[in-house]
């Protein structure tokens, strides 16, 4: 298993036209200016578009996947296993990089391997470059190639693998393509998809498509400048699902009015999620106030006015054994 809608982080190496990966931080989001300040030569870190989509997912069955490859992994490599005893339980970057390389002795990222080769040999094929695929997956790119010829698509080689940022949402990802076809009335946002299964992904996929068709600006990283977004259809996204080894290919349309509502949600989770204010310390509780019977008592003057009292509440059903007590502390205290 995979992640069925994981995008390929892998840059090809800056040459002709292709985009240099800019910096990243240490959590591998993009370090760049913000577009609304002209001239602005200092980086932020930008929310991936793919953790941003990602906000309200249910990523249940992916996270046992992981622990179930983490788990077998650590069972083939006996230096893993070595290293995790000698670690402490707080050693949390020790521990976070032999979950890894666990999960890769498992084999766990065969499929990923395999969906970047594609997307690799699909971009240079789609930048006009003559590319050799090996056999079996030359199948899948003459897939690849048929499904956009019988859609009419093509491909806008200048516009491949281009960073784009989104101001409201403080986030930046990396667009795959940007479709054109005779039957739109505008370019399309389009994603090359190479998992198995894209069923439980839809609503991550509609979310990421959404963010780059409502981008503000688009990163140059080969004159480190924004660029003018261009205009794309902001309703309908365009997704190419490639399974790895299967020699086929589908279009779908992707509903990117729907993907950017849910994009709101997103936002309003990962808002809620600094909230600090949730829970505090109780405060002590002082010691509880005698109530007004008690104090009337206190202060009676006879030993009629206490009788008063008992008949007042008695008929009332206030009286209780506290007040009994207090009342023969009080006629005490007068006949003394």
């Amino acid at each position: 298993m995979t992640d069925p809608f994981d995008t390929p982080n892998a840059a090809a190496p800056a040459a002709g036209g292709v985009q240099p990966d800019p910096k990243r931080d240490r959590w591998g989001r993009y370090l760049l200016p913000d577009p609304g300040e002209p001239g602005a030569t200092s980086t932020l870190p930008w929310t991936r578009a793919t953790t941003f989509a990602k906000s309200i997912s249910d990523t249940f069955g992916l996270t046992k996947w992981q622990l179930r490859m983490a788990l077998k992994g650590i069972t083939m490599r006996p230096d893993l296993y070595a290293r995790a005893s000698a670690a402490t339980i707080d050693d949390k970057q020790v521990l976070d990089q032999v979950a890894e390389a666990a999960k890769e002795a498992a084999a766990s990222s065969s499929g990923a391997n395999l969906g970047s080769a594609l997307h690799q040999f699909s971009e240079r094929l789609d930048r006009g470059e003559q590319v050799q695929v090996p056999p079996p997956w030359d199948a899948d790119i003459a897939a690849y190639r048929k499904a956009l010829t019988d859609h009419a698509i093509d491909v806008d080689a200048d516009l491949i693998e281009r960073i784009i940022v989104v101001r409201q949402h403080h986030v930046a990802g990396t667009l795959d393509r940007i479709y054109r076809s005779r039957h739109w009335r505008l370019p399309r946002i389009g994603d090359l998809k190479t998992g198995k299964d894209l069923s439980h992904g839809w609503m991550e996929i509609a979310v990421q498509l959404a963010l780059y068709a409502n981008a503000d600006a688009m990163w140059n990283g080969l004159t480190d400048s924004y660029e003018p977004m261009p205009d794309v259809d902001r309703e309908v996204g365009v997704v190419v699902h490639l399974p790895v080894g299967k020699a086929t290919a589908t279009i779908y349309e992707v509903d990117l009015t729907a993907g950017w509502e849910i994009a709101q949600v997103c936002a309003e989770v990962r808002g809620l999620r600094t909230r600090r204010d949730l829970a505090k310390p109780a405060a002590v509780q002082a010691a509880p106030i005698l109530d007004q019977l008690a104090q009337l008592i206190e202060q009676a003057a006879t030993e009629q006015a206490l009788t008063d009292l008992w008949q007042q509440a008695t008929a009332r059903g206030q009286w209780t054994e506290r007040h009994t007590a207090a009342a023969k502390a009080r006629k005490a205290a007068l006949t003394s």
